[in-house]
């Protein structure tokens, strides 16, 4: 034992001696006091970043196969589910005919034959014959066939495509390839789209289309709103209408007391943006600017067209122009109105008429007025309030007049006045044939004093 602590204390000695244990390098192998003591205004770095939630996955099936494989270069576990093979992912369950899974974690899972991805939470549920699961990315990435179907809020939309990417935790999913949404009343074509579950919109882009039953719509891009049956259409949207209408009776079939043929009619309806909204039976859709709608019967403009409770009502604001190709004549104004069931207009700010020749549709005359209405049934226009007409060769003043359009005869009353020939002249009634330039006076002539007279 005494030799033992000899030995001790001389190598202690040793090492305070020699020169290549100095205490100069004591530091470099162990550190010195200051090593472990902070410095003036250092502050230990602590990491913020929030921890990612760890999604716990469940998997299973009716058969199990366990093997090692070489996947990217690394030595992994690999399971082969087979019979009701699936994986659960928080809420939404992914099955398949074959599942298998790489890695212990379920880190990517590739499924194979009759795959079926259940988000119930979101009303959705998506097919296909192929898909790879991400696990680190949240994706489910579906081909061969894929399709999905949204039933939420008494709502069913269905929805194919080339393929699809759903990212789970989002309830968002890209469609890829030729698009095809179908849902109870019409069909939407594109060639991607983008399906946000939480807001129930679909965006479409390649120049989508709609087709329904008697509509066709085309534009730049579309968003549907599912919940609402909401379209929004955007950048040269387009409508194509097929609508029968009966066609105007004929000498016999007055005679015979027979109804008249139903003719088929076409409408294009165009503008910068186009949003239709559907309620029930009842739907909204409005063309904002540039908006224009042709028939072959009739042309109408303005800044914004508004059609309610299915083209039963229609309103136009802003530069609105109407022109009738069969009673020749057009109205133009700020504000108009239009009840298809009451055959009623309404036109005001600044309204105008303009009476146009059968053969060219050039100007006869105009007549403006503070209101101008038209009964549609009785082919008759009633203007009110400073009514003003002109004429090639005159130019009438009243308080209000009726124009009858099929024998393009105008009634003038209230104080009415007329200046032709350089003459002025009043009478009770004042009777105008615009497009033939024709005047009739009647219950009581009277010439103007101080008026130029011929």
């Amino acid at each position: 034992m005494k030799i033992a602590l000899v030995f001790i204390c001389l190598f202690i000695l040793g090492i305070s001696a020699s020169p290549l244990r100095s205490r100069e390098s004591l530091p470099i192998l162990f550190g010195t006091e200051d090593f472990f003591r902070s410095e003036p205004g250092f502050k230990p770095e602590v990491n913020n970043k929030p921890k990612k939630e760890k999604i716990p996955i469940l998997w299973g099936g009716n058969s199990l196969t366990q093997e090692e494989r070489l996947v990217n270069g690394i030595q992994m576990k690999t399971f082969i589910l087979g019979g009701g093979a699936y994986i659960q992912h928080k809420s939404i369950r992914l099955m398949a005919k074959e599942i298998e899974i790489i890695g212990e974690d379920a880190l990517v899972g590739n499924l194979k034959g009759q795959v079926i991805v259940e988000d119930s939470e979101n009303g959705m549920t998506l097919y296909a014959l192929k898909g790879v699961y991400n696990k680190m990315e949240g994706t489910v990435s579906l081909e061969n066939k894929p399709f999905l179907v949204q039933k939420k809020d008494n709502k069913r939309v269905k929805i194919k495509c080339d393929s699809i990417v759903r990212y789970l935790e989002e309830a968002k999913t890209n469609l890829s390839g030729p698009v095809v949404v179908t849902s109870n009343d019409f069909q939407l074509f594109g060639e991607n789209a983008v399906f946000l579950e939480k807001e129930n919109r679909i965006d479409l882009q390649g120049e989508p289309f709609l087709f329904s039953e008697s509509r066709y719509l085309i534009g730049n891009s579309l968003n549907y709103f599912v919940k609402e049956a909401t379209i929004s259409l955007k950048g040269d949207a387009n409508i194509y209408q097929v609508s029968f209408e009966r066609g105007k009776k004929s000498k016999i079939e007055e005679n015979k007391s027979e109804e008249p043929k139903k003719i088929r009619r076409i409408s294009m309806f165009s503008g910068d943006a186009l949003s239709h909204l559907s309620k029930g039976k009842e739907s909204v859709t409005s063309m904002n600017g540039n908006a224009y709608l042709y028939r072959e019967t009739s042309e109408f403009r303005a800044n914004d067209i508004e059609s309610r409770r299915n083209n039963e009502e229609i309103i136009a604001i802003g530069n609105v122009s109407f022109i009738d190709k069969e009673s020749f004549y057009k109205m133009e104004g700020g504000l108009l109105k239009h009840d298809k069931s009451k055959k009623y207009s309404y036109l005001t700010e600044n309204p105008k008429i303009y009476f146009l020749d059968k053969k060219d549709l050039s100007e006869k005359g105009n007549l403006s007025a503070v209101v101008l209405e038209r009964f549609e049934d009785r082919n008759e226009m009633v203007s009110r309030g400073n009514v003003v007409v002109e004429t090639l060769s005159a130019k009438a003043k009243g308080e209000f007049a009726t124009y009858f359009e099929k024998e393009d005869r105008l009634v003038l009353e209230g104080n009415p006045s007329l200046v032709k020939d350089n003459t002025q002249v009043s009478s009770g009634k004042i009777i105008m044939f615009p497009k033939e330039d024709k005047v009739l006076l009647s219950d009581g002539l009277k010439v103007i004093p101080n008026a130029p007279k011929k």
